[in-house]
């Protein structure tokens, strides 16, 4: 059987239209009973075949993951659709479909991820294999919850069922931290306005989301930066999971940025006067166009590194230098991944201990080691 091609649609009509302008421009047909039941969502992910018809069981379960989530961006519903889409190309290149699916086949399908190359891919990260399995996983459960049943569907729901085996083990890597040298290259060709988005992910750890949505009133008032005695102002964001945190930004920072805003920024379209990042267009800078600056800059340089090691980088420097002057105070060591755990807006601290172990594997005492066993191997 002929693999059957599916793709992921966006709908947003708050922004490009109504709901059937947009269903029509995107060429999907019979989607009715879903305009009605789903309008009020900002966004509705959709998975159409190639004839634009929407796929029920995935479209209906990535509204309901759309609903259900708590964050502020789309990312849980257009994540999930992506590992769907690899599931439901996996499935139709093997002749099958959803409804047969099979314990067998998602075990066929992780070993596709984790050791082969397909569909014009690399082998992907256990990381991403675990996300995907488990993602079908979940929506093979709804799926026998609500009228499209499967085999997989209903061994996942009977009582001995262990979903957890059927992930792979992640392998957890260590934070990824840019150096002086790379640090200088890139802040040498990065360009206007990405510097000052980039340099803020290096001094306040901000991921890309919150960076493209920072708003010019959650900055403190010029007139407050002087009683700011302990040089940081408290800047309040929404991040993952729509959670609000206090970020500690240097004032120094904050100056820059508002005079950013007053004599740099970009005219902005009506309706985003208040992001401080904008575009050319006057529209806020998208997560896909501070990353492809990044990459831009990085290439030119000769690193590998992404914009998410600037979060890392920032941990790693501001847990070495709390671990600095905590030496020889009790307690002050376990204080200060408390206090990094704060900084980063960590829910657990497991999260924040992989840049402790990250820091420790860098120090003076091992890079001494290793040089040893350099030089005594010649």
């Amino acid at each position: 059987m002929q693999e059957e091609i599916f793709r992921l649609v966006s709908l947003r009509p708050n922004v490009y239209g109504t709901w059937r302008e947009l269903c029509n421009a995107a060429g999907v047909t019979a989607f009715e009973h879903v305009l009605c039941r789903y309008s009020p969502l900002p966004t509705l992910r959709a998975v159409v075949d190639s004839f634009g018809i929407p796929v029920w069981a995935p479209t209906l379960f990535l509204a309901r993951c759309a609903i259900t989530s708590r964050g502020v961006t789309d990312d849980t519903a257009r994540t999930y659709g992506e590992s769907l889409l690899s599931w439901l190309r996996y499935v139709s290149a093997v002749g099958l479909t959803l409804d047969e699916a099979s314990e067998e086949l998602l075990q066929l399908f992780r070993a596709e991820l984790c050791h082969s190359r397909g569909y014009g891919r690399n082998s992907t990260s256990t990381a991403t294999a675990n996300l995907r399995v488990a993602v079908v996983i979940q929506f093979h459960k709804w799926c026998q919850n609500n009228g499209y049943p499967s085999p997989l569907g209903a061994y996942l729901l009977s009582p001995n069922a262990c979903g957890r085996r059927l992930s792979p083990r992640v392998v957890r890597r260590h934070p990824r931290l840019l150096g002086p040298d790379e640090l200088r290259g890139l802040f040498s060709l990065v360009r206007h306005p990405y510097k000052l988005a980039f340099r803020w992910a290096l001094v306040t750890g901000l991921r890309r989301f919150e960076l493209a949505i920072l708003r010019c009133s959650a900055l403190p008032r010029p007139e407050t930066l002087p009683f700011q005695e302990d040089g940081l102002a408290k800047v309040q964001i929404s991040r993952k999971g729509g959670r609000e945190l206090t970020v500690y930004v240097p004032t120094s920072l904050i100056e820059e940025t508002q005079w950013y805003v007053i004599t740099d920024r970009y005219e902005p379209d009506p309706g985003f006067e208040d992001y401080v990042f904008l575009g050319q267009n006057g529209r806020p800078l998208s997560r896909r166009s501070l990353s492809g600056e990044f990459r831009r800059c990085a290439t030119l340089i000769g690193t590998d590194a992404t914009l998410h090691h600037l979060r890392h980088t920032y941990a790693v420097n501001v847990l070495r230098f709390l671990d600095r002057i905590s030496v020889g105070q009790i307690g002050e060591a376990r204080n200060s991944l408390k206090t990094l755990q704060v900084l980063m807006g960590h829910a657990h601290s497991e999260t924040t201990e992989l840049y402790l172990r990250a820091m420790d594997v860098t120090n003076n005492a091992v890079v001494s080691a290793l040089e040893y066993l350099y030089g005594a191997s010649a």
